[in-house]
């Protein structure tokens, strides 16, 4: 999946995963590309986390398209503590390869989601 610079996706995903850590039922993240988006849906169940990617042809987060537009590529599940690793695992690779300043310059419209990267190695 590509992601735009419109929207804080890295960001969104970490916060997330600490909303499911925090006992929420169900998070969307949104990826925008130019044009269109996918949305990753999770919905805890206990332990683990059903995953679902969706596509939309339009901007359905800028309501362009109905959530009845979309496709579903692909469902899976992953346990919990899983999916947090991976997150923190991915924010890590990308606070060591880019730093703080790096990611603003690249991302431009968004900082590096600091505050939740730590959240999510303290749980």
């Amino acid at each position: 999946m590509t992601t735009s610079y419109l929207h804080d996706s890295l960001q969104e995903l970490a916060a997330a995963v600490l909303h499911l850590l925090g006992a929420g039922e169900e998070a969307t993240v949104v990826f925008m590309d130019e044009p269109g988006e996918h949305h990753l849906v999770l919905r805890r169940h206990d332990h683990d986390v059903a995953l679902e990617v969706k596509w939309f042809d339009e901007w359905a987060s800028w309501n362009l398209e109905t959530p009845s537009g979309s496709k579903t590529l692909l469902e899976t599940s992953v346990s919990l503590v899983g999916l947090q690793r991976e997150v923190a695992n991915a924010l890590a690779t990308l606070l060591a390869t880019y730093g703080v300043d790096g990611y603003k310059k690249k991302w431009v419209e968004h900082d590096f989601p600091l505050a939740e990267y730590r959240a999510l190695n303290d749980g």
